[in-house]
């Protein structure tokens, strides 16, 4: 009978306590989601805004909430962590029992204690709300059948039209599904999210094509490609900026996304998950070609690469894996995936902990450093409260304490293994010095 990882719950939960009570941030796009809503809601008024309201428009019951209390921006600023911890939830409960419980505990904990998905909590931005309707929504097309998959249609579409750009994932997404499905009427999700979208551009701007968008261009500053609007960037450079830029790059803030997901032991239950684990892959691979050459791929002046938040996913199933078997890898493997935790652990206990932490001298004269962020490690927000520590209070010190718990456990298995590989190699190579001819000068 197999032992249960309780201790993998405790950090689950305790990485869900910390997402339930970071702190608010109110700032950029989030405020600009918000009093469109505001508006909305109070007075009936569709804005121009470019920010989609498929998803502000979610949160309206924490809006009339909030007005009853008289915290309404407090209350509505509370929705992206209830995503993110309904969406962490419904995914353990989807993948059983096709998932051993060892890997839905630690994909929980990689989730919610790793990568981007902590900075997120903070915030009002759209990227959650996409995260959590299309994978939960798409976990739900693969794996559920009735109303339940007919549901994952639903929330996968309604997530897509929330982030326009995303729709080319969508895309990529069904064609992937109706391969595997033998079944064209997969393509009708990327359709519906796309009727969804000109239907919006329509209601709020008066053209179905018209996105908000127009002229939409940063400032120029010594980089040669800024200043260019929308997508002007370079796809070859934009490729290079966010896969693998020290302050942005998905290498450093998703890293399981870049290794392979190994086969379970019993592939006829392995088979939905890994549909599953391919769609997701397809979506990010979706954003990534859109985002890398719009000129801001970098996601504004936020920490982390905030476009990609979807990649939290993948690379949580990825890493969950290999840190729930290390015995079925070689010692580099482990070793790897080993780096790969640790890596993901503290990017969640950065980007909550830390944030945008010593950045306003990279942002001043019209952002005119600010790439020193993106490209310079010691400038990296991963990397920067080592150069310039920053004083703590005792609820940073917990937060923080919440994440080193985390990648302790999920690390002991992977550490007591490479231990016993490390031994073997030791004495195989003794074994081998002592054979043969004699050693001489």
């Amino acid at each position: 009978m197999p032992v249960r990882p309780y201790l993998g719950y405790a950090a689950t939960l305790a990485g869900a306590a910390a997402v339930a009570t970071a702190p608010l941030s109110f700032w950029s796009d989030g405020l600009v989601r918000f009093e469109s809503l505001d508006r909305l809601l109070r007075g009936g008024t569709l804005d121009g805004e470019k920010y989609s309201l498929y998803g502000p428009v979610a949160s309206a019951p924490l809006f009339f909430l909030g007005e009853a209390v008289g915290e309404t921006r407090e209350v509505v600023w509370v929705f992206n962590r209830l995503l993110i911890l309904a969406a962490a939830a419904a995914l353990v409960l989807l993948f059983r029992p096709a998932l051993p419980e060892a890997e839905r505990v630690r994909f929980a904990a990689l989730v919610l204690c790793g990568g981007m998905v902590p900075w997120h909590a903070m915030s009002y931005f759209g990227e959650v709300f996409h995260t959590a309707g299309v994978g939960v929504g798409l976990a739900l097309v693969v794996l559920r059948r009735g109303w339940l998959g007919r549901l994952g249609w639903v929330l996968a579409v309604w997530g897509t039209a929330n982030v326009p750009a995303s729709a080319v994932g969508m895309v990529l997404a069904a064609g992937v599904l109706a391969w595997h499905r033998r079944a064209v009427r997969y393509l009708l999700l990327p359709a519906a999210a796309a009727g969804l979208i000109l239907l919006e551009n329509w209601a709020r701007r008066g053209d179905p094509l018209a996105g908000g968008y127009d002229g939409d261009a940063g400032l120029r500053t010594a980089l040669p490609y800024s200043g260019r609007p929308g997508f002007g960037y370079p796809l070859f450079f934009g490729l290079l900026s966010v896969l693998f830029s020290f302050g942005k790059g998905l290498v450093f803030f998703a890293p399981g996304l870049f290794a392979r997901y190994p086969p379970a032991a019993e592939a006829d239950r392995d088979a939905d998950v890994r549909l599953v684990y391919r769609v997701w892959v397809a979506v990010v691979v979706g954003l990534v070609l859109v985002y890398a050459r719009w000129w801001a791929w970098y996601g504004g002046a936020v920490w982390g690469p905030r476009f990609f938040l979807f990649a939290s996913l993948p690379a949580a199933l990825v890493l969950a894996r290999r840190t729930a078997h290390p015995g079925r890898h070689s010692a580099a493997a482990n070793l790897l995936a080993l780096a790969a935790a640790g890596l993901t652990c503290w990017a969640g206990a950065n980007g909550l902990v830390y944030g945008e932490y010593d950045q306003e001298e990279f942002r001043a004269n019209d952002f005119a450093l600010e790439h020193l962020l993106w490209y310079v490690p010691e400038c990296s927000v991963l990397w920067r409260p080592f150069v310039f520590p920053k004083p703590l209070d005792a609820a940073e010190v917990a937060r923080l304490a919440v994440f080193a718990a985390a990648f302790a456990w999920l690390a002991a298995p992977v550490v007591r293994v490479l231990g016993g590989q490390f031994a073997a190699g030791v004495r195989g190579a003794w074994r081998a010095a002592r054979s043969g001819p004699g050693w001489r000068f």
